[in-house]
Parts: C-alpha cells; sequence; structure tokens
C-alpha cells in the first residue's frame, strides 16, 4: 500500500479476535498502524469475539450498538466533508 493513498481517509478500525484480551490490539496495533498512514480513524473501534455470533451472524446487543454508534460517527464525518472531485482515470 503507497503511504500516501490513505492519508485523510477516514478509517472505523474494527476486528475479531479469539478472546476479550486481545481488544486492545486495536489501540495498540491497528490505530499506530493506521497512524502511519496518516488515515482518520474514527474514536469508536469495534472488537468482537466468537461468543459474540451466532450462526455467523453478529447477536451481542452491546457489540452491535457499538457498531451502530461507530457507523453514526462515520456517516457524520462523511456529511461534514465537502465532496472531493477526483479525475477519471
Amino acid at each position: 500500500v503507497d503511504p500516501a493513498s490513505l492519508r485523510g481517509k477516514p478509517v472505523l478500525l474494527a476486528a475479531t479476535g479469539g478472546g476479550q484480551r486481545h481488544s486492545l490490539m486495536i489501540e495498540h496495533q491497528l490505530r499506530p498502524l493506521f497512524g502511519f498512514f496518516e488515515a482518520f480513524t474514527l474514536p469508536t473501534a469495534v472488537y468482537a469475539v466468537d461468543t459474540d455470533f451466532a450462526d455467523g451472524t453478529l447477536v451481542s446487543e452491546a457489540i452491535i450498538s457499538r457498531a451502530a454508534q461507530a457507523i453514526g460517527e462515520a456517516e457524520r464525518l462523511i456529511a461534514s466533508r465537502p465532496l472531493l472531485h477526483v479525475a477519471a482515470e
């Protein structure tokens, strides 16, 4: 990935893992990684484990609520940004 390709782009951090103890991986690994790329990471991140799913469907009300919060942040950010005109390649 070209380091400049994500500059200023909004990024919603989300991950799944094997247990709750890995939830800080988002803050200690992903957020700094996207900081290197100068992306704009949203304040709310979403982390889920296998017990948050049933038959491949997210069923945890807490995680669904957190995801809705993060999506709301993304919607407000995107709505507040002026449209960028990109030349067709």
